[in-house]
């Protein structure tokens, strides 16, 4: 994936900010996406609220008991198509308590729930509820090198876009399946890459997700531990959870921590996360 040149890439949005993680293939990244978002914020003690629209998530395992879930009843909505909508309002909730005090809200909607979201947007006019609030709204999609990938991924992006039409979009290349850039000219996922990515490219912010190297970031992740935490750990601490020996532990780490360093750099190309160098330039 082609990334902006640095003079044309959209300045870092300001706080308050809603990070709105869409994309409607699953096991692509949004909740690693979300994770890495709230590290961030946390490196910088700004204020996050984070919201998981699934009942399949990983996020309160990783992030604890304040993850807000919203769970949609299929069932429930056929007979009472108001419920499902009703069934958001902690959303608004979060996101009102997060913009008073100048924080992130990080709202990670599961495989085919962007549409539902984007509905309830629509219905609540959430655009115009956010430009009162001060609250920048970012539509991040994570894609991967795969045609399916790429066409959910477009898909879920629009869905948000069509009712929220101030937002910002942010692309990320999930690196784990190779790069976009390499696909072969004639595939499929390099045409899907072609005709549903490359349009919405125009004003948009393209990351990177770099791939964890050897797979280490599984064994943090089953046990429940953030990247952020991962990087300060002692490494007899991870020897003891991980059951790794010491020279594996100490790679494990190191690996976590260039995924980190690049990350949290690729996420201040998209928002402001220094609100008090940001009030100062």
């Amino acid at each position: 994936m082609t990334r902006n040149p640095r003079p044309n890439r959209p300045p870092p949005a300001p706080l308050p900010a809603v990070a709105i993680i869409a994309q409607d293939k699953g096991g692509e990244g949004k909740s690693l996406t979300a994770l890495a978002l709230a590290d961030r914020a946390q490196l910088s003690s700004v204020p996050i609220g984070i919201v998981q629209v699934d009942d399949q998530g990983r996020l309160p395992l990783l992030l604890g008991p304040d993850v807000v879930t919203i769970r949609i009843d299929p069932r429930l909505a056929r007979r009472d198509p108001s419920a499902e909508l009703r069934a958001f309002t902690p959303l608004y909730e979060t996101i009102e308590q997060t913009s008073t005090v100048g924080g992130l809200t990080i709202i990670e909607f599961g495989a085919n729930m962007a549409s539902r979201g984007a509905l309830w947007a629509g219905m609540v006019d959430l655009d115009e509820e956010l430009r009162e609030m001060g609250t920048t709204p970012l539509i991040i999609t994570p894609v991967g090198a795969t045609a399916e990938s790429l066409r959910l991924g477009a898909r879920a992006a629009h869905a948000f876009l069509d009712k929220l039409p101030t937002a910002r979009i942010a692309l990320i290349e999930n690196e784990r399946d190779g790069l976009i850039q390499k696909l072969h000219p004639a595939s499929d996922a390099a045409a899907a890459y072609r005709d549903e990515i490359v349009p919405l490219m125009a004003g948009a912010t393209v990351l990177r997700m770099p791939l964890v190297e050897g797979a280490s970031w599984r064994v943090f992740e089953a046990a429940g531990v953030r990247p952020v935490d991962v990087v300060s750990m002692a490494v007899s601490d991870i020897m003891a959870l991980t059951g790794l020996p010491k020279p594996e532990a100490k790679i494990a780490r190191g690996d976590i921590a260039a995924w980190t360093s690049v990350v949290c750099d690729e996420f201040d190309k998209l928002i402001r996360f220094d609100r008090e160098a940001g009030d100062d330039a």
